[in-house]
């Protein structure tokens, strides 16, 4: 019982230091809690896709080209990459399926297997698979990017009116 009260404070203190704390000091700066959900909406959906490798040059283009919060964008994409290996492979099944391929036997290991024989051999053996998983992934996103991006600014503003109160409280 032991080991798992230490697991859970050491997961929590992580979250704490690597995604409250930096998503704190932006509000504390002057970022909007909404530029800062659309920051983080669109991080987390980019790291959730199928495009393994790519996830932190599309935030940074993304951030560039929509002048988003490049931190608050990465913190997003690193949050939820343990969610892309879960959704990799429904992803490209469901791309598969839709361009009237077949999907069925692709496994996370046969994946894995094909980037271990070197990047661009992976590339050539699953890279149609990865493209059809893309363009699935892409219309999920546009599907929940509003939802998701209103959660966000409304958990997000009530951070930051938990932060004037926590401040007006202190003086």
């Amino acid at each position: 019982m032991a080991l798992l009260n230490k697991i859970r404070l050491s997961v929590k203190h992580t979250f704490t230091h690597r995604v409250i704390v930096p998503i704190r000091n932006l509000l504390r700066e002057g970022l909007t809690p909404n530029k800062l959900a659309w920051s983080f909406a669109i991080g987390l959906l980019i790291g959730s896709s199928p495009l393994l490798g790519f996830c932190t040059w599309l935030c940074i283009l993304a951030a560039f080209i929509f002048k988003l919060n490049q931190l608050a964008i990465q913190v997003a994409n690193y949050i939820v990459y343990p969610l892309q290996i879960l959704v990799i492979v429904p992803y490209i099944k469901l791309g598969a399926s839709w361009f009237g391929n077949n999907a069925d036997g692709i496994t996370m290991d046969q994946l894995q297997a094909s980037i271990d024989q070197g990047l661009l051999n992976g590339l050539k053996e699953i890279g149609i698979l990865m493209l059809q998983g893309g363009a699935a992934w892409v219309v999920v996103s546009l599907i929940i990017i509003l939802p998701l991006k209103y959660v966000l600014k409304i958990a997000f503003t009530k951070m930051l009116q938990k932060m004037n109160r926590e401040k007006h409280a202190v003086k």
